[in-house]
């Protein structure tokens, strides 16, 4: 019959006190010791892979990044392709009008036998300001639908813009109180550029009208649009709530023309 083993630890304090002695059978022992291997090794795994998914968080927010810098890039080359088919049509419009000119004012001088073109300047003129009358009020008419000028939803102004010398005091916006998930439309055409939730703002749209203009529509119980949408004047984009840092149900309506906020009265009709 085999002898069992046993295997003794002794624990001795340095005050001399009274020292602590363990005694185990060594199979006991034998399994702590590996137990133990495999502990450290368990949690060196584990320590790679946490830093193994950190690695790749970190690579999905760059790429995130990248695809919102990609978005606002998509978004300035449309603008650039929308001005350069205009500028397009006016050239064509040029094109034709200096045509049709020249067919008029070619005559034939029948004592010589051959053709001149005898250019009346006062005609040429008068067609040239016509046409660049017609481009105007063309654009004219393009631009104002890029102007935020109509209410975007019906209300009170419970507070308005205040720029002061207090920064604490200002308030670079129109609060406008309205019935709970009244409709809020864009007020002015645009691209959907941000939604989210902000700790102040709440729920909230921001908009861009070209020409350097945007809008900001804050505390919204609920958003109807997502970035990139196009919307026309007075296109649905969300509903008045009461979320963020608000004391009752209204609309936080913000005008921002080259980066700075401006008071929206001044637009709105």
């Amino acid at each position: 019959m085999a002898k069992k083993r046993y295997v003794t630890l002794q624990i001795i304090p340095d005050d001399s006190t009274e020292t602590w002695t363990f005694r185990m059978r060594y199979v006991f022992f034998e399994f702590l010791f590996y137990a133990g291997i495999i502990a450290l090794l368990a949690l060196a795994i584990g320590s790679v892979r946490i830093t193994q998914i950190n690695a790749k968080l970190l690579t999905a927010n760059h790429l995130a990044d990248e695809n919102k810098e990609l978005v606002e890039r998509q978004k300035k080359m449309q603008l650039l392709e929308h001005e350069l088919t205009l500028i397009a049509e006016r050239e064509k419009a040029i094109r034709r009008l200096l045509q049709a000119f020249a067919s008029e004012d070619t005559v034939s001088h029948a004592e010589t036998g051959r053709a001149s073109v005898i250019p009346d300047l006062a005609k040429y003129l008068a067609k040239v300001r016509g046409l660049e009358k017609q481009i105007r009020v063309k654009n004219a008419t393009g631009m104002r639908d890029h102007v935020p000028d109509i209410w975007p939803v019906a209300g009170i102004v419970s507070r308005g813009y205040v720029r002061s010398t207090q920064p604490d005091l200002d308030h670079e916006a129109l609060d406008i109180v309205a019935a709970e998930n009244a409709l809020v439309s864009a007020s002015a055409k645009g691209i959907v550029t941000a939604t989210g939730l902000d700790e102040d703002l709440g729920r909230y749209v921001k908009v861009d009208h070209d020409f350097d203009i945007e809008t900001v529509y804050g505390h919204l119980s609920e958003s109807l649009v997502q970035v990139g949408d196009h919307l026309d004047k007075g296109s649905p984009l969300g509903l008045v709530g009461n979320t963020g840092n608000s004391l009752g149900p209204h609309l936080h309506y913000e005008i921002i023309f080259k980066g700075q906020p401006v008071d929206p009265m001044k637009y709105l009709r």
